[in-house]
């Protein structure tokens, strides 16, 4: 199983054998996966929470500033040319820009930190950020699995919905692989969920249960536990087939 190493004294990487890199068994079921999952967690449970809740305020931040700066260039520009339609369009415009720019970043952090804790057990909360060390792979991994999952979709809701699964890995292959590229790792992600789409389909299924009980006798505050949870549960599926 890959570690993660220091690279540089820096934020810890994490790095697979390029002979793993694709084409990997799969052979764990599901509800071995899920009692993996757990047990990286045993004793995790609350970074596990936190890492989740540092990501999710982190981005409302980052939607906080994109919001209040598309709002002031916005003022700007209908104020400079008195329109206000041209000033909804540039508000528009910069919240676009900034949330595509910022969220491969967001997510590779986020796949990255819970595959920390289903390769060694420990939560590292500085993988959060892995994805801003290569900010530019992470950019252009969510920049053409969006992409790929719009074309797929314009044929049908069907490819669409596969397409998701086709390139679910790539999140995780970035943040585990400094040296991969966006294309390679949409690439390795389609050869990875040869034959394993349906099981990592049934592996999420198995969590909407326990997102309902979070939804309706919680009142969402079960969600701290239930992402976690399935993040570690689908960074153990991807150590599984890889």
């Amino acid at each position: 199983m890959a570690g993660l190493n220091d690279t540089g004294g820096g934020i810890p990487t994490l790095n697979i054998p390029k002979s793993d890199a694709s084409g990997g068994g799969g052979g764990t079921s599901n509800k071995d996966l899920m009692a993996e999952a757990r047990e990286s967690l045993s004793g995790n449970w609350g970074m596990g929470v936190l890492g989740y809740v540092l990501f999710t305020a982190f981005s409302m931040s980052i939607s906080f500033f994109i919001i209040a700066a598309a709002v002031f260039v916005g003022a700007v520009s209908g104020i400079a040319e008195g329109n206000a339609e041209l000033a909804a369009s540039a508000m528009n415009g910069v919240a676009q820009i900034f949330q595509l720019l910022i969220s491969g970043a967001l997510l590779v952090g986020f796949y990255g930190y819970y595959l920390g804790i289903a390769q060694e057990d420990e939560a590292r909360l500085e993988l959060l950020f892995v994805g801003f060390r290569r900010f530019w792979k992470s950019f252009g991994v969510y920049f053409f699995y969006m992409l790929f999952y719009f074309l797929w979709f314009l044929l049908f809701i069907i490819p669409g919905i596969i397409a998701l699964f086709r390139y679910a890995m790539a999140f995780f292959i970035i943040a585990d692989d400094e040296d991969c590229g966006p294309l390679e790792a949409i690439t390795r992600s389609k050869e990875m969920m040869k034959g394993n789409k349906w099981k990592f389909f049934c592996l999420n299924c198995r969590f909407i249960g326990w997102s309902l009980l979070a939804t309706f006798f919680t009142l969402g505050i079960g969600f701290l536990w239930v992402v976690p949870y399935m993040q570690t549960a689908q960074a153990k599926f991807y150590e599984d087939i890889r």
